[in-house]
């Protein structure tokens, strides 16, 4: 099943006195890249998210956001004494290098982001179990909601892709449809122009000119190129069963099917209308990679 890297989950789970709510959210990226916020009194349970968050998905970049509402009877703050002293030895710097009026107050200290902490020292063994799992069963329901929104996103990506496969396609037997014609075409085209600029030449060495214009003409056929873009459309397709990694290898198939339609456009380009029409549909075939190279950015 192909899976979007796109998605958003939230779920709550809640004890006596304790509620956990825990959102994650997924955007696209090239490996798995998980951020976690979570209050720093609770930094110790951070680890539950980030195992529960790497053994379920392979790439995108998750954030989670986690918070902790624990109403407890007897709650214990710590104090960043240190950074109340570097604040204050700063303050008296600043009042010794600076006509600066006024006093430190115990309001301007309190305002310090990171003063004050909840501790959790003193939670019982009872209280971190409940709290771990309370923890764990609220990133499964945010990952579970999280992993439909990404299978459903996936499938409108691909209805996507198939309809831009479907085009690529129908472009390609276009241009094997002219293809075969293409080599012939060009290569009276080219005797027929070489008659016009130097008549005596072709008097002189008719067959040698013929000889030579086939050669030439042959260079330009674009059998080659047409069997390995469809070998490649034929790859991309049979990658929708995949389980994991389907994005990266649909891109590298894109790579090479983009560098087999560059060829058709250079041996095409500036010649018969014959030659234009495949040029077109080469064309229109390289919009159309692009545009896939842009979804498939986005499959897990």
């Amino acid at each position: 099943m192909i899976y979007s890297m796109t998605g958003f989950g939230s779920a709550r789970a809640e004890a006596p006195n304790l509620s956990v709510l825990v959102e994650i959210k997924s955007v696209n990226h090239r490996y798995l890249d998980v951020h976690i916020k979570i209050p720093s009194e609770y930094q110790n349970f951070e680890n539950i998210i980030r195992q529960k968050t790497s053994g379920a998905f392979k790439r995108g970049r998750l954030d989670a956001f986690v918070r902790i509402d624990y109403k407890r009877e007897n709650i214990k703050l710590d104090v960043n004494h240190n950074l109340i002293r570097a604040y204050v030895d700063m303050m008296s710097g600043l009042k010794s290098a600076y006509p600066i009026q006024g006093d430190i107050s115990l309001e301007m200290i309190t305002r310090l982001p990171g003063l004050v902490t909840i501790s959790t020292g003193d939670l019982s063994q009872e209280e971190l179990d409940l709290i771990g799992r309370m923890l764990a069963e609220a990133a499964d329901g945010a990952l579970a909601q999280l992993n439909q929104m990404r299978i459903a996103e996936g499938k409108a990506l691909m209805e996507d892709i198939d309809r831009r496969t479907a085009n690529i396609d129908r472009r390609l037997r276009t241009i094997l449809a002219h293809a075969n014609d293409f080599l012939e075409h060009y290569r009276r085209q080219l005797i027929a122009r070489v008659t016009e600029l130097a008549p005596q030449l072709v008097a002189e060495s008719g067959h040698r000119l013929e000889t030579e214009a086939l050669l030439y003409a042959e260079r330009s056929d674009i059998a080659e190129e047409t069997t390995r873009l469809r070998s490649h459309l034929d790859q991309f397709a049979g990658l929708k069963n995949l389980r994991e990694e389907a994005g990266k290898r649909m891109d590298f198939i894109l790579q090479e099917m983009n560098r087999e339609v560059t060829t058709i456009l250079s041996k095409t380009s500036g010649l018969n209308e014959l030659g234009a029409g495949i040029g077109q549909a080469a064309i229109e075939i390289k919009v159309e990679i692009e545009k896939l190279r842009e979804q498939v950015q986005n499959l897990e």
